[in-house]
């Protein structure tokens, strides 16, 4: 992955869209609150964890895992809280027909990846027999056309498995689910991006409004929604914002969230430099 914290985001965008807050305890030695609810040192990083630790690493390294830990634990604990409060505030939901086009397109998509990763095993197989190959490219083809053959047999195993009845309907409640993520993960930056404007930029889960990402953390604390008494910590919170992003031009970023990508056409999204 590009950036270490995009695993801290997906977790925290995944908390707020399934509605899951970790419960925190009040504690004496306090270090932040979110929405009321105390934070301790032992919120997080559990004291077990943090002697188990202690033991197998150097001081210096243990500092600094530890510091990581805490900042990590806390930075996912405030996005979480704001995010899953803004879309409450905002209403944001999916709709059926909403998860409906997510699968539909979800399921075009793989049936044309799948027709694109035979013709490239094809492709291969051609290429593997030519005696002019280098051997290092006929290792990278082989290695290649390896992986595809053993995403043809995953295929080919659950397509078997979906000729049950009973695993079916587990398949369709499950790619609900999923979609259910996706729909309300996109509705959520498209209400962020539609109230406080400004950049957008790439990540593994879609495109993200890092401006209105950080104007929304920005008013929640202004509100003391959160307080974090640590400027360490609080430092931690806004430290996504310290990459060196790509940002797309302000057309883009109306383009794409005028409408779900996924009701797009590849060609409209081409054309729109996607």
């Amino acid at each position: 992955m590009r950036y270490l914290s995009f695993r801290m985001l997906s977790y925290a965008l995944l908390c707020y869209v399934l509605g899951g807050f970790p419960s925190v305890h009040p504690a004496s030695n306090e270090v932040a609150q979110i929405f009321g609810r105390s934070i301790s040192q032992g919120d997080l990083v559990a004291p077990a964890v943090a002697e188990a630790q202690k033991g197998k690493l150097a001081a210096d390294a243990y500092v600094a895992w530890l510091q990581k830990e805490k900042n990590e634990k806390l930075r996912t604990l405030v996005w979480q809280a704001v995010f899953q409060d803004f879309a409450k505030q905002q209403r944001v939901e999916p709709t059926t027909a909403e998860i409906d086009s997510q699968i539909s397109s979800q399921r075009r998509f793989m049936k044309e990846d799948r027709v694109r990763r035979a013709k490239e095993r094809e492709r291969l197989v051609e290429e593997l027999k030519s005696p002019d190959l280098s051997e290092a490219k006929r290792k990278q083809s082989q290695q290649y056309l390896d992986t595809l053959r053993s995403l043809e047999r995953h295929d080919a195993a659950v397509e078997q498995e979906r000729r049950d009845p009973q695993r079916e309907k587990m398949w369709q409640d499950s790619d609900r689910r999923v979609a259910q993520v996706w729909v309300k993960n996109w509705k959520v930056n498209q209400a962020l991006y539609r109230t406080f404007g400004g950049r957008i930029i790439f990540q593994q889960a879609g495109w993200e409004p890092i401006d209105a990402y950080r104007k929304v953390l920005e008013q929640y604390e202004a509100r003391k929604a959160f307080v974090v008494r640590d400027p360490a910590l609080r430092d931690a919170v806004y430290s996504y914002f310290k990459f060196n992003f790509v940002y797309a031009d302000e057309t883009k970023a109306k383009f794409y969230f005028e409408k779900p990508y996924w009701e797009r056409t590849a060609e409209e999204m081409k054309a729109a430099g996607f």
